[in-house]
């Protein structure tokens, strides 16, 4: 018995031992979810203050004295612009424009755009600020450096070996809006037959938005102002593709001055309705608005002063030519509307 007791000890010993390395190995779901929150750590991504719930539909908002509007910074500021050193984050493989995300100096979140959209969606996207339509900050940056840039792949021809850039739109994306991913149709949507739909079709066709597809609009989760409620923002996403020639697929153009000074705007009034010039992707709304609407709209964009819709083309980067010129083209187009509903 004696000389039993020192084996059956040391199988108990191992028995046990064996117990507590299962006890002590986390189950595979357990695995699976430190990893995802490890990979989230690494990536630096916290906790989003974006809103979880679905709100009130807006559209458009009073911007009370339109002509005092400061059309360089937008929905922005001087001192919400972005500061440099940028910091790189991520490559964007949305949509068709090359992209990256960035953090500026203040810690803030941005995506960088390139191409030749830049200088269109800016403009734009001021247009549609000041006439009382939701839009995103945005602003452009002549040059930089972002530091820490890897592994790109289409926007690597748009920055150099040392992080350089040139002619980039600068949009904030804060961690306190829902990017709720729903496209809407021109012509389906919680607006229809409402003036501010109307108004914001003129717009579209004023500034030769050729590229009014439905994936081009979306909606924002937006917290009001005291954060007690939520606004689901109906925007126009993207403006690039305006400021140059409407048409087919082989006969459009954006940021093409000579191609929006010769295109038409309005065809005339006719049963109640103003008839508009248009040719791209948009729905029927864009074609044709009921005139009252069209009024109601005139009364508001004809407030533009002659210098805010210049501050516009430059705060997109235009050059003095295309100050001028795009200006001009604006101010007739605004005159003919004007005189069109009375």
């Amino acid at each position: 018995m004696s000389a039993l007791a020192p084996k059956a000890g040391r199988w108990t010993a191992f028995i046990a031992l064996i117990l507590a390395c299962v006890v002590a190995v986390p189950a595979p779901s357990a695995v699976a979810a430190q990893k995802s929150k490890d990979k989230k750590s690494k990536k630096g991504s916290g906790p989003s203050n974006a809103p979880t719930t679905t709100g009130t539909p807006i559209m458009w908002a009073d911007r009370g004295d339109i002509a005092s509007l400061d059309l360089i910074h937008g929905i922005g500021s001087p001192e919400s612009m972005p500061k440099a050193p940028f910091t790189f984050v991520k490559e964007d493989v949305s949509g068709t424009n090359p992209k990256i995300r960035v953090q500026d100096a203040n810690g803030v979140t941005w995506n960088m755009k390139f191409d030749e959209e830049v200088h269109a969606e800016i403009a734009g996207s001021r247009f549609a600020w000041a006439c009382g339509y939701m839009v995103e900050e945005s602003h452009y940056v002549a040059s930089g450096t972002v530091n820490g840039v890897t592994g790109l792949g289409r926007a690597k021809k748009f920055i150099g070996p040392n992080g350089s850039f040139t002619a980039a739109m600068f949009e904030r994306r804060p961690d306190d809006v829902a990017r709720r991913k729903t496209p809407w149709s021109w012509d389906q949507n919680p607006f229809v037959g409402k003036q501010e739909l109307s108004g914001l079709a003129i717009l579209a066709v004023l500034m030769n938005n050729w590229d009014a597809k439905v994936d081009n609009n979306n909606v924002l989760g937006m917290w009001n102002a005291d954060k007690s409620g939520v606004d689901e923002w109906y925007i126009v996403a993207d403006w690039g593709g305006t400021f140059g020639k409407m048409g087919g697929v082989f006969s459009h153009s954006k940021w093409d001055l000579d191609a929006f000074q010769k295109q038409s705007f309005l065809k005339g009034v006719s049963g109640g309705r103003l008839n508009l010039e248009y040719s791209g992707k948009g729905g029927n709304i864009l074609k044709s608005v009921p005139l009252e609407h069209a009024r109601w709209f005139a009364g508001i964009i004809g407030q533009l002063t002659d210098k805010q819709i210049q501050d516009a083309f430059r705060a997109a980067g235009a050059s003095p030519s295309e100050v001028s010129g795009f200006s001009a083209r604006v101010r007739s187009k605004i005159n003919e509307l004007k005189a069109a509903v009375g």
